[in-house]
């Protein structure tokens, strides 16, 4: 615990360190319509509830991607995505993602590329729900995520 003298310092630095923080800011351009959006705005429109694991939210779609913020509390079950691509940005939390066997770490800043046909899940290890960007190539319909358990290998 720090000493009264030491409180006004103790409030500066941690003031220092939160102020820098990066703002994710989101600048996405569909068509003629150019949006603009933060990362704080959108989770604070689309928490994920105390009772729900995984929350996906779609920031836009063009004719060949789609952009998804997607937040993970605990862990997504091992699947497939049969005819889509996806590259993974994380912006918060850490964790380790397992891709076709192979178990990677994960911290925010780190980025990868899942190819269609490849197993993959998510394993959030911070006490933080763990926040991405995640863009799918073709636009990602909602429709392919096929659990591993129902594949015909």
């Amino acid at each position: 615990m720090a000493s009264r003298r030491n409180r006004p310092l103790f409030s500066v630095l941690a003031l220092l360190l939160f102020s820098c923080a990066p703002a994710h800011r989101f600048y996405l351009r569909y068509g003629n319509e150019l949006s603009h959006s933060e990362l704080e705005q959108i989770l604070a429109k689309n928490p994920l509830a105390p009772d729900e694991n995984i929350k996906v939210v779609t920031l836009g779609e063009g004719e060949t991607v789609s952009h998804h913020l997607v937040q993970i509390r605990d862990r997504e079950p091992p699947h497939i995505h049969k005819v889509h691509d996806l590259t993974v940005v994380v912006l918060r939390g850490r964790g380790y993602l397992m891709l076709d066997g192979k178990r990677l770490e994960l911290a925010a800043g780190d980025a990868l590329y899942v190819p269609r046909g490849v197993p993959h899940y998510f394993v959030n290890e911070s006490r933080e729900v763990a926040v991405a960007l995640v863009v799918f190539s073709p636009p990602f319909d909602g429709k392919d995520t096929i659990p591993l358990k129902t594949l015909d290998r």
